[in-house]
């Protein structure tokens, strides 16, 4: 059985995995907690499906616009800001409405502002737009 973490990440049997939005879903990433990330193909034509957690026909998955890139201990990508062992990042093209988490031994999660909030990296939290700089 899986389970839906997040727009971008399913969870089954011990492993996390990620569909690489960036190749149009046609391969992902399978990560455990103290493994480094692993990307592999899809059988040709077929997309991942973060829903079933399996390699599907493209007529039958949602491909997501925008997914973070697998864990690298080396990766870089933005400004970020770290609270209790996270680290942050506004996610780019959302207008700071969505940010994504991660720790030195998960993978990024992409996570959502409340309505009319943007995510805040003075802060490490959802603000009001006024009292936010928005980089993505």
């Amino acid at each position: 059985m899986h389970i839906l973490v997040d727009d971008c990440t399913c969870f089954e049997k011990g492993n996390y995995y990620s569909p690489v939005s960036s190749n149009d879903c046609r391969s992902f990433t399978q990560r455990t907690a103290f493994l480094p990330a692993k990307t592999q193909k899809c059988p040709y034509g077929l997309q991942f499906d973060v829903r079933t957690c399996v390699c599907n026909y493209p007529k039958d998955t949602v491909c997501p616009h925008y997914c973070p890139a697998p864990y690298a201990q080396h990766a870089v990508a933005g400004p970020s800001c770290s609270q209790n062992g996270n680290t942050y990042r506004q996610v780019p093209g959302t207008h700071c409405k969505k940010f994504t988490q991660e720790t030195a031994t998960l993978p990024p999660q992409v996570h959502s502002c409340p309505y009319g909030l943007k995510f805040d990296l003075k802060t490490c939290v959802c603000n009001y737009p006024r009292d936010t700089i928005c980089y993505a």
